[in-house]
């Protein structure tokens, strides 16, 4: 009988008969309704380890006289002499050509048919597994010595005609080898020919299995992670300036009047429409939108108060040597030999290569270096082939962030437990986020990992379960960030840091003295990222924390959004209060509808300084909101009551396009409005506009963008183009665009747009109805 499992990818995965049984088993299928048995993937994994611990015990002997001692060092000889009996990838082979979308009996059907009138090669197929949107499947057979037999069966190796066999549609299907494990217990691809990697002609894969692992200089690095790092900031600002003309403010005004090419072409279906719109006289200018000079960073190095390390292994060369030399970890992982720098875990493979040098008599001689890999915490410059780089060669990171870096990867090093491996979704280590204020003397540390007994991608024999070690890593990793300051490691810097000592010796004297002051543990066991709102389990210290910025002081917790650069959001904002400040008579019974605002920064910042007198926030993430009415507590603007709409300040936990329009409503007729903008990277959404546009009472829109060359453009051309029946009310004009360098180094920018209502007068000039 064949049953049906679903793996947690949605695979569909079958269990058949062997050739000798398939008619059998076929006619059992037909009158069975117990066809179909899902299988959880933790229910499969026990089975099989128990079915594996049930074969050893049945072959063990009867008796024994062995300590306990002797036992378990038994038991660990007899699991690493029998690890090959825990991978099935010798016996496994794929089929290509397949069709792309099957049902399980569908594709029970196909396998089928390959056996009938085989009986003969006695082939027995264990399982079948197939990704529900590729047009392969992984065949496990019983044994290895079928898989030869069984590819030649598909191929039609054996066949006079040199047919083999065929998917529903005609097609020829193709049967290669899975991946195979070699004698070290390292996996490597092989060709069709069964030898080596790649396509079986020598060839490297197209797709990237041949890729080779390289280590990574400081400046490929560099040119990675911050890529204007060799221009001067004067280039750097003035490449910003002209990228924010071409790509943002030209790109605004082409949405809009591509807008009205839109309604004219419509009029011109239509003679029966009246109206009459005329492109509008401030998108008719020669320069619609003038774009500021870029508002410079206070700080081109060391800025960022925020980093987020990705956990995988770090590669470096050396020289080859003999094996007595050669680096040892023992099981547990616990002997290191750090003089040796003996870094890496058993799954970390080496790369040999051979390189020329000349000798002072002018002959070549050869030189082998070996690519070691050590687990590590650092940046991706180069892609997982280029594995992870410390941060120490990168001018934008601070110091405190290369000392914590040290500690994450003197951790790494002796510890049992691996990173995780997104390509395999097995380890545990995933990322460190890392959070500091130099004006508090707080660090935050959140470790994003997999759970204990391994992922998605867990093996099925267990041997990834590190349930066991999994507490006591966790309290040793807390006492090594915690048991001091932080340290502040040499840094490396190329020739052209522009160095002054002035500024240089004050960040040193504004980095010291840090240390750690909270830390939270998160257990996902997803494939991408977490969301804001996934729970943190709080393993040490404060539950926030607290920054300063201007004249307000800021709660931050885990999931909440901050501003990476602490003295370029006081910029920023300065802007933005600005912007608020020319529009606003009467400050107080001016309100501020302050959209996506995070933990409040932007709203509280506009009271602080005077320019509205009440304030309403709206955003979607649930801890952001909570940090907001925290905020407010803290600098004097607690709301009295979560129901009052009358308070000075009031934060909706919420998407702002389900809740803006009704708090809209409840406001009072006579009161001023002003509107703050400061979405994601996906800006806003289309009910959101909608909602701006129709309130006529907002007359002035500051958007806050960290996108401006994407979605700024997309919202700023919806905000300014003429009504239509998803988009009514008078627009908005541009009337300012000032770029704000928040990120140096790299070519982000902020743009801070302001967004005037068209006046009646300017609305009625370009809209008009035919005569008669």
């Amino acid at each position: 009988m064949a049953t049906e499992q679903v793996d947690a990818t949605g695979s569909a995965e079958a269990v058949l008969p062997s050739s000798t049984d398939t008619k059998a088993g076929r006619d059992d299928l037909s009158s069975s309704k117990e066809t179909k048995t899902k299988v959880g993937i933790e229910d499969i994994k026990k089975e099989e380890i128990n079915e594996h611990e049930n074969n050893t015990a049945s072959t063990a002997p009867a008796t024994s006289t062995a300590s306990a001692n002797d036992d378990d060092g038994n038991a660990e000889t007899q699991h690493e002499n029998n690890k090959k009996n825990w991978d099935n990838t010798s016996k496994k082979v794929v089929v290509h050509n397949v069709l792309k979308f099957l049902r399980a009996k569908e594709l029970e059907k196909l396998v089928s048919s390959w056996l009938d009138g085989h009986d003969d090669l006695n082939i027995k197929i264990v399982k079948v597994k197939k990704p529900p949107r590729d047009n392969w499947v992984k065949v496990t057979l019983e044994s290895e010595e079928m898989v030869e037999p069984f590819i030649k069966l598909i191929n039609g190796d054996n066949n006079k005609d040199g047919e083999g066999e065929k998917n529903f549609r005609g097609k020829a299907l193709f049967a290669k080898r899975a991946e195979e494990v070699d004698d070290e217990g390292n996996r490597k691809k092989r060709g069709r020919d069964g030898e080596g990697d790649g396509d079986g002609d020598g060839n490297e894969n197209k797709r990237g299995r041949g890729i080779e692992e390289r280590v990574l200089t400081a400046e490929e690095v560099r040119d990675a992670i911050t890529p204007l790092w060799k221009m001067t900031y004067e280039e750097q600002l003035t490449m910003k300036w002209r990228e924010m003309v071409k790509k943002c403010a030209m790109k605004i005004v082409k949405e809009v009047k591509d807008k009205f090419r839109t309604l004219e072409k419509e009029a011109r279906r239509n003679p029966s429409n009246r109206n009459i719109i005329k492109l509008y006289d401030w998108v008719a200018t020669k320069r619609a939108i003038e774009v500021e000079k870029p508002v410079p960073s206070p700080k081109m190095y060391k800025y960022r108060n925020k980093c987020e390390f990705t956990c995988g292994y770090h590669h470096y060369r050396e020289e080859a040597k003999s094996k007595a030399e050669n680096y040892h970890i023992d099981a547990a992982g616990d002997n290191v030999n750090m003089e040796a720098n003996a870094t890496e875990t058993k799954d970390s493979s080496n790369e040999i290569e051979s390189t020329n040098k000349v000798n002072k008599n002018g002959k070549d001689e050869a030189k082998t270096t070996i690519i070691r890999k050590k687990p590590a915490a650092g940046f991706l410059a180069g892609g997982w082939q280029g594995g992870v780089h410390p941060p120490h060669c990168l001018q934008n990171m601070p110091d405190w962030s290369c000392g914590l870096a040290d500690i994450i990867n003197e951790f790494h090093a002796t510890s049992p437990i691996p990173p995780y491996d997104s390509k395999v979704h097995r380890g545990i280590w995933r990322t460190f986020t890392i959070r500091c204020s130099l004006r508090t003397k707080e660090c935050m540390v959140i470790v994003l990992h997999a759970p204990a007994s391994g992922g998605v991608g867990a093996k099925e024999d267990g041997s990834d379960d590190y349930s066991n070690v999994f507490d006591r890593e966790k309290k040793r990793l807390i006492n090594m960030l915690t048991e001091g300051l932080i340290p502040m490691p040499k840094r490396i810097f190329p020739e052209n840091h522009m160095y002054d000592e002035a500024k240089e010796e004050k960040n040193a004297a504004n980095d010291v003295g840090i240390r750690v002051t909270s830390i939270f543990f998160q257990e996902y066991e997803g494939l991408s990222h977490p969301s804001p709102e996934h729970p943190v389990q709080h393993a040490f210290g404060k539950k926030s924390l607290e920054e300063k910025l201007g004249q307000c002081t800021f709660q931050i917790s885990p999931g909440a959004f901050f501003q990476t650069n602490t003295e370029g959001a006081e910029k920023l904002y300065d802007i933005v209060v600005d912007r608020i400040r020319e529009v606003t008579d009467d400050p107080e019974k001016t309100l501020m509808f302050d959209v996506c605002c995070g933990t409040g920064t932007i709203g509280l910042t506009c009271l602080k300084e005077g320019v509205v007198g009440r304030l309403v926030g709206v955003d979607i993430s649930e801890p952001a909101i909570a940090d907001a009415e925290v905020n407010a507590e803290k600098n004097g603007y607690a709301q009295d009551k979560p129901s009052d709409k009358k308070s000075i300040t009031r934060f909706v936990a919420s998407r702002a396009e389900n809740v803006l329009a009704d708090e809209m409503k409840i406001i009072p007729k006579s009161t001023p409005i002003v509107a703050v903008v400061d979405p994601a990277r996906d800006g806003l959404h289309g009910t959101v506009v909608k909602t701006l546009r129709m309130n006529e009472k907002i007359q002035r829109l500051v958007y806050v963008s960290c996108n401006p060359t994407g979605t700024l453009v997309r919202d700023g051309g919806m905000l300014c183009a003429p009504p239509t029946k998803r988009y009514p009310g008078r627009p908005f004009k541009v009337t300012m665009a000032q770029p704000v360098d928040m990120f140096p180094l790299t070519s982000h920018c902020e743009m801070v747009m302001t967004f005037d209502r068209m006046s009646v007068e300017e609305y009625n000039k370009c809209h008009s109805k035919k005569d008669g």
